[in-house]
């Protein structure tokens, strides 16, 4: 083992306290084994001080090994969760797509991503048959999906990349943000047509009960 390069403050959700915090990086090695490099280092969080373990992806370029963060995997690995108010097959589909981000399977992840918001269209009843794409599109039309989120998921290069085909379905330019950022996406969606609402209306019902409460001890 030899030292590597420490590298600057980096994002992660903290395994121990669960923030999306900044992490210092406070050790950092790399192995060497027939001429290839293994970069491992440690990460500390500022939310709770606690570490992770963080391997990147291995290079036969020394210098190489010292330039690029290149994550494969975080231990322990972030357990992810979601709202009970989000319907069971889409919320599996999406802790998939959490767990795969975090042991720095990017493709897999976005593609579970990119399953989980066409379950959610066909649920919100999106045509079924059409591209992902034309059924948000459908969504924001109909007022089910505020346009806010629709112009955003045009933006994401990947949600307008379903072929068919490995050269046509967008997943070979996949990388961290990529991944990142279409599950971040799914994560607002998810937030801002199931878990929302239901709060709202929760809230709703509460207030009138408590205005019917006051009425009859009049």
């Amino acid at each position: 083992m030899e030292s590597n390069t420490i590298w600057p403050i980096e994002k992660f959700t903290c395994p121990y306290c669960h923030a999306i915090s900044a992490f210092n990086c406070i050790f950092s090695q790399r192995g060497v084994n027939n001429k290839t490099y293994y970069p491992i280092s440690v990460w500390s969080c500022h939310n709770c001080d606690k570490g992770i373990f963080v391997r990147h992806g291995e290079t036969k370029n020394k210098h190489e090994s010292s330039l690029f963060i290149n994550i494969k995997s975080i231990l322990p690995a972030t357990e992810p969760s979601v709202d009970e108010k989000i319907p069971e097959g889409i919320a599996e589909d999406f802790i998939e797509a959490a767990r795969d981000y975090n042991i720095a399977s990017y493709k897999s992840s976005a593609v579970m991503a990119r399953r989980t918001i066409q379950k959610m269209s066909l649920n919100l009843g999106a045509t079924k048959g059409k591209k992902l794409y034309q059924q948000i599109e459908e969504l924001k039309k109909s007022g089910k999906l505020h346009f806010d989120l629709a112009d955003m998921a045009t933006e994401i290069r990947f949600l307008g990349n379903d072929g068919a085909h490995p050269d046509d379905d967008g997943l070979d330019d996949v990388g961290r943000e990529d991944a990142k950022e279409i599950l971040d996406f799914t994560s607002e969606l998810l937030d801002d047509l199931y878990v929302r609402p239901q709060k709202i209306a929760a809230m709703k019902s509460k207030r009138k009960a408590k205005a019917t409460s006051g009425n009859l001890k009049k």
